[in-house]
């Protein structure tokens, strides 16, 4: 479970920024982005969207990182945070994991973004329920964290 919740890590990390770069290569002449929300429209610029599609998923997965190597560090004993070893090897994986989930979540609002300001006409309805998927995801990964915790005894 900690090899597989480190490879999400990693894998996922590894594809959004890839997805990343494509999307700011792909805004590089367009001065502003727009995106629409109900009857609201935002608009910011290509940079702006790099900058912060880059540093908000970094702080994420470096927050999982830190809970993980803090986790780490924790005894297992009757007095201690942790009452046994399987508790601890799921809060490592979920740490790990969160970061993950996130870069999901981060690819599902590039892709709105990408495929609402598109020169080929396809909107961005097609794309909303990997929004719904991944904020779904998001919600199961923090349920998930009481049951690790209530199985800590």
């Amino acid at each position: 479970m900690l090899r597989l919740s480190k490879a999400f890590l990693l894998f996922t990390g590894l594809l959004y920024t890839v997805f990343l770069f494509y999307v700011y290569a792909y805004f590089a002449k367009q001065e502003m982005i727009y995106l629409q929300l109900g009857g609201d429209t935002m608009a910011f610029s290509s940079n702006t969207l790099f900058y912060t599609g880059l540093i908000f998923p970094l702080v994420i997965a470096m927050v999982g990182i830190f809970f993980s190597g803090f986790f780490k560090k924790q005894s297992i004993s009757s007095n201690g945070f942790f009452k046994n070893e399987s508790a601890k090897k799921k809060m490592i994986a979920w740490s790990n994991g969160l970061g993950g989930v996130f870069n999901l979540f981060s690819a599902s609002i590039l892709s709105i973004i990408l495929f609402s300001n598109n020169e080929e006409g396809v909107t961005q309805n097609g794309f909303i329920p990997f929004v719904f998927i991944s904020v779904a995801l998001i919600i199961v990964w923090f349920l998930w964290l009481p049951i690790i915790l209530a199985k800590n005894k």
